[in-house]
């Protein structure tokens, strides 16, 4: 046989491949090395974003402690000055006493506290100090323009005589004369060294930072430096002005004093005197996370230099002609890939797919055990761990999705080995197709428990936020009922001594119908307390029933904000496929943004709600349109993206739009959100249920409505009226 010097086809297919293989390996070991890298930065910031918080709402009780402190001195103090008449002394002793008990229960954080007549000469003083404030910025602004108390810079160092001591943040308030003119001013002065050690205290760890800085954007006290840095403004106006229009913190900045990388979180102290600060360090955290990444990079170039190199000597056996040391390299280097991808924490597959869904089995690696849960050993060959799926996982449909839409994604669950269950989520691809109609798909599984966990974490927090802020309409709502079940008790009785059995017999009957009605909104609330597992199939649900049920949880609330509800929903009512649970904890949501809304026009202006509903092409739109101006256009494109709101601090964090299109993506449905009219309109869709669906559905299914329901609005909220509206 003559050689020519080139390999034969075969061996040209088959160097083809290895380089298809090592580029594909290469390929895959630094998308990984990336992925990890982003993984631990993206962990690094988000603890940073949690630890700068934490401080930042401590700092912010920890002043409005300090503040209602002073508060409460300066309501003594004023009682004192109201009483300086010479009869008085014993009332003014004996407040004297309550100021000296107040500061002594105050922890230390009130220094001195001081009484001032109209001319700024000190009058009272805690610690018997004379002296005057005439001079202070503070005390002439009380004494030109009556206004509420207020929050001065820190005094540095001072006389010994001085009417303040050293060291103190004056709290001031005016006091108002026997005639109703200006009487002079009570001062309390905040010990800063007391405060600035209790703040080290929640700011304990390596460059961490909490301070008070006043609503002017300068420093009051600060966890440590404080001297060095009183007065100083720490904030540009810009971000002020965000801070107290309600905007989202934290944020990444550069620290205005080291220039090092911080991760800072404010909070605007209720009363709007004072703004509270946490701020984290960011440059240990990303340099670890920037090592971790570098290693990662390293180790998945390593890994393929490997690689490169086993492939090399296989090209060189090639070429030698010496078939055991090429099927050695091979088999060298196929192991060496199957040992890194081994410790993936995903499970990489490879499958050949059928146009009816069957898939063979052609090639699967990855950390098993730390996806699935259990060991290796355990786990089936065949379809992926098909034997420990729930039963609604549809392996075959997922497949034909990839073959014919060129990739799918799945949620589903495993059995642990405790018998409880992980949440999956396959994500597959087409890689090529075959002839019949056949196609090569790649995929990988990873384990999504811990992600859901936070989402139900999330989804009960909003619940219980929710349950929170319809508390004072509940009670409205349930007054009613005892109120007529107190009144016909009482005609009942008199009723009964007169003989008027007829009479009683009414007057019981009523009492039965405020009771169902009361045990109706109590079912309402605990139902919607309880919630609605995942796992639960969609179901048939009444759209009146849902849209009653979230209006006897916050109808109350909305009555008392002024809001006129109309409802129009048929007829009849749409019946779709969802959970009434969910569908009302996105509808009580709705409603309040809209309460706080409208809440928040003129005197005069029209205060509606309108909840409409209607079907087309098989999906049902149940729309929530108020009559409170709209979104703000800058706003309106992101109002689902989580911490996005338009409130202020103190009513919320702006998870409750983002965790209402969770719910409704989870249900298969959706919503938008759009100005129209004089507000804002929200739309939800979801699919309508099969006809007589819901007359199928078992007795005491989760998503009936309750026994006892109302088939109509709470009290106090209008309703629409066409015939099937609301059931």
């Amino acid at each position: 046989m003559v050689h020519t010097g080139t390999l034969p086809r075969k061996r040209r297919w088959s160097a083809f491949l290895a380089g298809c293989t090592g580029l594909f390996a290469l390929l895959l070991l630094w998308s990984g090395a990336e992925a990890i890298g982003e993984h631990v930065e993206t962990d690094a910031l988000e603890s940073a974003e949690q630890r700068a918080g934490a401080i930042a709402e401590v700092a912010s009780q920890f002043a409005q402690r300090a503040l209602a402190a002073a508060r409460d001195g300066q309501a003594l103090a004023g009682h004192w000055a109201a009483h300086r008449a010479p009869e008085e002394t014993a009332i003014r002793a004996e407040v004297a006493k309550l100021l000296a008990e107040h500061i002594a229960q105050s922890g230390g954080a009130i220094a001195r506290i001081a009484i001032a007549d109209a001319a700024g000469r000190v009058i009272w003083s805690s610690d018997a100090q004379e002296g005057s404030v005439a001079g202070q910025p503070w005390f002439q602004a009380h004494a030109s323009t009556p206004g509420p108390p207020r929050v001065s810079p820190t005094i540095g160092a001072a006389p010994a005589d001085a009417a303040l001591p050293a060291w103190t943040i004056p709290v001031s308030t005016r006091v108002v004369a026997a005639e109703g003119g200006f009487g002079g001013a009570a001062v309390v002065a905040l010990d800063v060294s007391g405060l600035e050690e209790s703040l080290a205290a929640l700011a304990h760890r390596p460059g961490e930072v909490a301070a008070i800085l006043r609503r002017e954007g300068d420093l009051l006290v600060r966890s440590a430096d404080t001297a060095q840095l009183i007065g100083r403004p720490l904030v540009t106006e810009r971000t002020r002005m965000a801070l107290l229009n309600g905007e989202t913190t934290p944020f990444r900045s550069r620290s205005p004093l080291t220039g090092e990388e911080v991760m800072i979180s404010f909070r605007a102290v209720p009363g709007g005197a004072v703004l509270a600060v946490g701020s984290v360090t960011l440059g240990p955290a990303l340099a670890h996370a920037a090592r971790i990444h570098a290693g990662a990079r390293v180790a998945a170039l390593a890994a393929w230099a490997v690689l490169l190199l086993l492939l090399l000597a296989g090209f060189a056996v090639l070429r030698g002609r010496n078939v055991r040391r090429e099927l050695a390299a091979q088999q060298a280097g196929r192991a060496e890939i199957e040992r890194l991808l081994a410790g993936l924490p995903a499970i990489v597959f490879l499958r050949e797919v059928g146009p009816d869904g069957t898939a063979r089995h052609l090639y699967r690696n990855g950390d098993s055990a730390a996806v699935s849960g259990w060991p290796p050993e355990a786990l089936p060959s065949r379809q992926p761990w098909a034997d420990l799926a729930d039963p609604e996982a549809d392996f075959e449909s997922i497949y034909q999705r990839a073959l014919t839409e060129g990739q799918a994604v799945m949620d589903w669950r495993m059995r642990q080995p405790d018998g409880s269950w992980a949440s999956m989520r396959s994500t597959l691809r087409l890689l090529e197709r075959l002839p019949e109609g056949r196609g090569l798909v790649v995929g990988y599984i990873v384990n999504i428990t811990a992600e859901r966990a936070a989402e139900a974490r999330a989804l009960a927090a909003s619940r219980l936020a929710s349950l929170g802020e319809m508390g004072a309409g509940l009670a409205h709502e349930l007054r009613q009922p005892l109120t007529a079940i107190s009144l016909a008790a009482g005609v009942a009785v008199m009723a009964a001594k007169r003989g008027d059995n007829d009479r009683v017999l009414q007057r019981l009957d009523r009492i039965l119908d405020q009771v169902k009605r009361g045990s109706a909104i109590i079912d309402y609330l605990r139902r919607f307390a309880r919630g609605q597992e995942d796992e639960e199939g969609v179901v048939p649900v009444d759209l009146a029933v849902a849209v009653n049920g979230a209006l006897a949880l916050c109808g109350g609330a909305l009555a008392e904000a002024g809001a006129e509800v109309l409802v129009t929903l048929g007829p009849p009512a749409p019946v779709v496929l969802g959970h009434a649970v969910p569908i009302e904890q996105v509808l009580v949501n709705l409603l309040f943004n809209a309460r706080d809304a409208v809440a928040a026009l003129p005197p005069g202006a029209p205060r509606q709600i309108a909840i409409t509903a209607e079907t087309e092409d098989g999906v049902a739109r149940l729309a929530v349109a108020d009559t409170g101006g709209g979104i703000l256009p800058a706003v309106l494109g992101r109002v689902f993206e989580p911490f996005v709101t338009t409130k202020g601090p103190d009513r919320g964090a702006g998870l409750g739009l983002s965790i209402c299109h969770g719910l409704m993506r989870s249900m298969g449905g959706g919503i938008v959100a759009e100005n129209a009219g004089a507000g804002a309109r929200f739309t939800l869709s979801l699919p309508v249920a099969p006809e007589g669906a819901l007359e199928k559905m078992p007795e005491g299914a989760l998503d009936r409505a309750p026994e006892g329901a109302p088939d109509k609005a709470p009290d106090g909220v209008p309703r629409g009226t066409p015939a099937g509206a609301g059931g």
